[in-house]
């Protein structure tokens, strides 16, 4: 699956957010509100995938119980944790605050398997080596993304400039959301 991919290069395309001018302020909000949707997710795959390198990385010799013994069932969930079958319904899933849906984290959790599966494929240094290779590639996504979004904010900053009354309708806007 490659949604989340696809999302991000129709939002970073330059003919997404470039020369919104002559566009209308509420249709420029929507591409604000898109952009922000698919940043959210990107920074929770991020996240997500920053969290399974910190796992790999763990030494489970440092699990040890009261007696000395490796707590063999901590060490089996943390193996667990860095699986690709992970869900938001088995608790490691949805470590990380954030406002998407479940069919989003879904979405999210599909798109690292398949990016972990491509960069293992062209990878010979295995999981760790290709979940650096994700984590750089969702970087680089985020930075992009941060781009559009600036884009599209400042085009809305002069129109709110120009007009005040836009402003008083944006604070309707919000505060009948909030009702």
């Amino acid at each position: 699956m490659q949604r989340l991919e696809s999302e991000v290069a129709r939002v970073t395309n330059e003919t997404f957010y470039a020369d919104l001018a002559h566009l209308d302020i509420e249709v420029i909000r929507q591409r604000k509100e898109e952009a922000e949707r698919v940043e959210e997710m990107v920074s929770y795959a991020r996240r997500i995938t920053q969290g399974r390198l910190d796992t790999l990385g763990f030494d489970p010799n440092q699990l040890q119980s009261v007696q000395g013994e490796p707590d063999s069932e901590a060490i089996s969930r943390l193996s667990s944790a860095i699986g690709s079958g992970t869900t938001p319904q088995s608790g490691f899933g949805r470590f990380v605050d954030t406002s998407i849906s479940d069919r989003q984290i879904d979405e999210v959790e599909e798109e690292i398997s398949a990016l972990m599966a491509r960069f293992t494929e062209q990878e010979d240094g295995g999981d760790a080596e290709a979940m650096l290779k994700v984590e750089q590639m969702l970087s680089d996504w985020r930075r992009v993304l941060f781009l559009a979004i600036d884009a599209i904010r400042a085009e809305l900053v002069v129109r709110y400039r120009g007009d005040a009354s836009m402003v008083d309708d944006l604070i309707a806007k919000v505060l009948q959301d909030d009702k």
